[in-house]
């Protein structure tokens, strides 16, 4: 078996709650020098929104010719075990097992990183189901691996010619510094002194004007500088929204909000580092081998005095790396979890305030509060031994090569000039050192931020072919023999689904709770693509239909409504310009709300705020169904979308959308909403059932006629 390996395991962030086993065998992966990424290993093993199973990671090891074995482990066998391994924790979550010791058992988790544990603690969690893999002699690692950088660093900064620009502008910078040593020895070797009026007046001379250059050159690159952060800036915040936007909405459901929040705002401290850190960085690299070649041309003993002590401070920083490193990635997720909470708890205030739970919801934000303190806290840290070192690094350097110089001076192996302007260059040389190791650092800080903002640059983007057909309106869809599943591996939520859904027909699915509408209803907006058969647009595959244009033609009605942080105007038209005001309040005159936004102070260019929350669920719901009634789409999907309308105004909204030969999917909670549907589709455990109109479907005294029972004893219990 391969023993070639990395004393640690590397740590590797889950970027979605499902994906710690796909994490964990990436993790394994590395350890053994083998550089698949989790995109890689994602798409193989095509994760859906439940996460993986040991038999789906024991077949993928199999796969890539790693020895795997799935078996039950007490504590006490846990030293035989050979690590790293995979282990069951809390019997919901997969980590890596990387160390036993007498005393502590370090995991490394891949939503919270290293721990170490003592074993009462890891007894509390462990799950004892172990997995151990390990490389065969068959065993192939994959060596490539593509630079975490490699992609922003083409696409924003190395294409840029201001870039460039202002490298060179910032080099002129330093070579006139460069050049002010050269001035200082001149003026101790030519022994210029105040008394030597006329020859002091031309170093003076050459000085201010070396001045007046580095001043305007140092205004100038700063000036190209603000220039190059604000079109980094443009090309990867509109680069990164543009693509979230284009990925798929399984992308959207398997993240919080808080979490893409977060990596929406990391932006800025990789734009920072990409327009000033980088270039910096390689301009005081270059500045340092300048100084280097000058000094090793009066004095090889100096230049191996500067670059000794430049090496034996990289030599730390080094070391540094992984504390900073782990540091930093522990912080940025506790930060994240707090993101994640707050912009939870702010969405649910209603149900918190109704359920009494501040205090819970006050604790449970004042315990991850205090984790992201205590990791900020260890992160500074090492930050602080790291700058102490590099200030103390930074003040004595220069003395030691000024030292050293002026023990050669005394020998006469170099002039006094010579010596002074080398603890010039010093100053110069070690300042440089420390502003490429900060470089460095953020290089390293940045780098954990861009794994999260890789998450979205990196996903697939949702299937657009050039080639795919555009239509104009959605007349018939059908599903022949459909079924669904979020991953090949999991179970089937729908099964077998056949049915066409012709124009203008009323069409109302029913069921209990789980049994497949929702997932129904996105096989028939596209945002998931069915695992078998067929979903056919006009009679065309629907896989071969442009989505974006397809969704356009296409009104829904969601259950759970956000509006946009605009006018009432703006919210029922969505954007369209081409819809006069008059059309707006005719929909909203069909929708029932037109009395209450006339009644409002600013009336339809009241603004909503909070995603609708300043409007009541009604007012929300009947704004939703104005934006669809005003849309003049033909296929209407309604996901109850008329309980807050009485009988008589749900009747003139259904009419008006049969007047105007629209097709009608209802989504139906309220079954007396239904009763005049064309045909009733009853869905069970992913299956249609039942079939046909409200009588039928009672005379047959099957499932649509339990739940329809059902809704009229609740309805009485409750009246």
């Amino acid at each position: 078996m391969a023993s070639s390996h990395l004393s640690k395991v590397p740590y590797i962030e889950q970027m979605q709650q499902t994906e710690c086993g796909l994490c964990c065998l990436a993790m394994i992966l590395q350890y053994y020098k083998s550089q698949e990424t989790l995109a890689e290993i994602r798409e193989e093993l095509d994760v859906g929104r439940d996460g993986l199973k040991l038999s789906q990671m024991y077949t993928y090891a199999k796969n890539r010719k790693l020895f795997s074995k799935v078996f039950s482990c007490g504590m006490s066998g846990l030293k035989e075990l050979p690590l790293p391994a995979i282990i069951f924790w809390n019997n919901q979550h997969y980590v890596i097992l990387e160390k036993v010791t007498d005393h502590k058992i370090t995991i490394v988790d891949p939503a919270t990183g290293r721990a170490a544990l003592s074993y009462e603690d890891f007894a509390e969690g462990y799950s004892n189901v172990v997995m151990i893999i390990v490389p065969t002699e068959e065993f192939q690692a994959k060596r490539e691996k593509r630079h975490i950088w490699d992609r922003v660093l083409k696409e924003t900064v190395l294409k840029r010619k201001l870039f460039y620009i202002t490298f060179l502008i910032t080099f002129l910078s330093h070579g006139l510094q460069l050049l002010l040593s050269v001035i200082v020895q001149k003026i101790f070797d030519n022994g210029v002194t105040a008394s030597k009026i006329s020859g002091l007046e031309v170093y003076l001379a050459i000085i201010l004007g070396v001045g007046v250059v580095f001043s305007l050159t140092t205004f100038i690159r700063k000036q190209s500088q603000i220039r190059l952060q604000l079109i980094i800036d443009r090309h990867l915040t509109e680069s990164t929204f543009q693509k979230m936007l284009k990925l798929p909405y399984q992308f959207f459901e398997r993240r919080s909000n808080g979490d893409l929040l977060f990596r929406l705002n990391c932006l800025p401290v990789i734009r920072d580092l990409l327009a000033d850190s980088v270039m910096n960085g390689l301009i005081q690299l270059g500045f340092i081998l300048v100084i280097l070649v000058y000094m090793s041309l009066h004095s090889i003993l100096l230049t191996l005095t500067a670059l000794g002590a430049f090496l034996l401070n990289g030599l730390f920083i080094v070391l540094m790396r992984k504390k900073i490193i782990e540091a930093s990635q522990i912080q940025i997720i506790e930060n994240t979890k707090l993101q994640s909470l707050q912009v939870e708890t702010v969405q649910s205030i209603f149900n918190i305030k109704t359920a009494g739970i501040e205090q819970q919801f006050f604790s449970n934000w004042l315990n991850k509060y205090c984790r992201g303190m205590k990791a900020y806290q260890i992160k500074n840290k090492f930050f602080n031994i790291y700058t102490t070192v590099l200030s103390l690094f930074q003040m004595l350097g220069p003395f030691l090569v000024l030292w050293a110089g002026l023990s050669l001076s005394g020998d006469n192996v170099m002039t006094m000039g010579q010596a002074i302007a080398c603890y010039s260059l010093a100053n110069t040389f070690f300042g440089s050192a420390v502003a490429l190791f900060h470089m460095w650092n953020d290089s390293v800080i940045a780098t954990s931020y861009l794994d999260r903002v890789n998450d979205i640059l990196h996903a697939e983007e949702e299937k657009e072919e050039e080639n795919q057909l555009t239509i104009h309106e959605v007349n018939t869809l059908e599903f022949k023999n459909v079924s669904m599943a979020y991953s090949k591996s999991t179970p089937a939520i729908l099964k077998n689904i056949n049915l066409k859904i012709k124009p203008g027909e009323k069409i109302a699915i029913v069921g209990k709770s789980g049994s497949g509408k929702s997932s129904l209803i996105k096989l028939m907006l596209g945002l998931y693509r069915p695992s078998e058969g067929d979903i056919l647009v006009n009679g065309l595959n629907l896989n071969d239909i442009k989505k974006v244009n397809f969704r356009k033609n296409i009104s829904i009605v969601p259950q759970d409504i956000y509006l946009f942080n605009k006018s009432i105007l703006e919210n029922i038209r969505m954007n369209n310009e081409d819809i006069s005001l008059e059309e707006v309040m005719e929909a909203a005159k069909i929708s029932q709300i037109h009395d209450e936004i006339e009644q409002m102070p600013m009336k339809y260019h009241t603004v909503v705020s909070n995603m609708g929350m300043n409007l009541s669920g009604g007012q929300r719901q009947r704004i939703a169904l104005a934006r669809a009634i005003v849309s003049r789409n033909k296929f209407m999907i309604l996901d109850e979308a008329t309980s807050s309308l009485d009988n008589i105004n749900e009747r003139k909204v259904s009419d008006y959308f049969a007047r105007n030969g629209c097709t009608q999917v209802i989504v139906a909670h309220r079954l007396s909403t239904i009763q005049d549907a064309d045909r009733i589709i009853v869905l069970d455990d992913g299956e249609i059932v039942e079939e046909g109109t409200h009588e039928l479907l009672l005379s047959q005294n099957r499932a649509y006629a339990d739940l329809y029972r059902n809704k009229n004893e609740k309805g009485k219990a409750y009246a």
